[in-house]
């Protein structure tokens, strides 16, 4: 059976005033899908995550959400939709661990003990932090945090922004091994990164240069790619 498009972006452009950054760029992510949208610095990758939410306004093209075109829908409607984003901003600093936790549902506070315990499960390193505020937390609990939100909130959607930016190889690694979890929920999520750790919770792999897509494909497809091996997978 054809799985269902979650997320589809068509020809879309996008950026800052008057200075564009993303230029005529298409991706689908189907149900129980992750596409890894891998790029160097300035490559585009977090401008095009804000206009797909809406952050920044289109300048051609549509975004559409479960068949239904949200490009000029705001922000706070999509995320009433299921569509979660995130980036190492999206917590509340002055605000405790668990109360960062218990506004991610906010509207939904049924099971809200089992969602903490459950987060508690996946970071252990959040749970001595539970009563402590947000502000304390290192980079890498931070990123923990985050993650611990998007469980919390259970999405249709996750758009993630650089998980593993500034992070040592164990906390991309706790953080990789936590995404596995959502997607193991059935979570479709389009992830931005420069680390290809992440390829291996992907089944697809979009490749943005300057703004543009430079190649879309499979891991695997990925891999043979000379050009795109060399820049990204260290061999040359």
């Amino acid at each position: 059976m054809e799985k269902q498009a979650v997320l589809e972006v068509i020809n879309f452009s996008t950026g800052y005033g008057p200075l564009q950054i993303i230029w005529d760029c298409s991706l689908t992510v189907n149900e129980k899908e992750t596409l890894l949208l891998l790029g160097s610095n300035g490559s585009g990758k977090t401008t095009l995550l804000k206009g797909i939410v809406g952050y920044l306004p289109a300048k051609g093209g549509s975004v559409r959400f479960m068949g239904r075109d949200i490009t000029r829908v705001a922000i706070h409607a999509k995320s009433r939709m299921g569509i979660t984003y995130c980036s190492e901003s999206s917590i509340y600093p002055m605000m405790t661990v668990r109360e960062n936790l218990l506004m991610s549902c906010i509207n939904n506070r049924d099971s809200f003990n089992e969602r903490v315990d459950h987060v508690f499960e996946v970071f252990p390193d959040l749970k001595k932090f539970d009563r402590s505020r947000a502000s304390g937390l290192s980079g890498g609990q931070r990123k923990m945090l985050v993650i611990g939100r998007v469980l919390m909130a259970r999405p249709r959607l996750l758009l993630l922004d650089e998980p593993s930016s500034g992070l040592s190889p164990l906390f991309t690694r706790k953080i990789t091994e936590s995404l596995l979890v959502l997607k193991d929920m059935g979570t479709p999520m389009l992830i931005s990164e420069q680390n290809t750790e992440f390829t291996r919770i992907a089944e697809k792999v979009m490749v943005l240069d300057h703004g543009r897509v430079v190649f879309s494909g499979s891991e695997s497809e990925a891999e043979r790619d000379e050009a795109i091996h060399s820049a990204y997978f260290g061999i040359g």
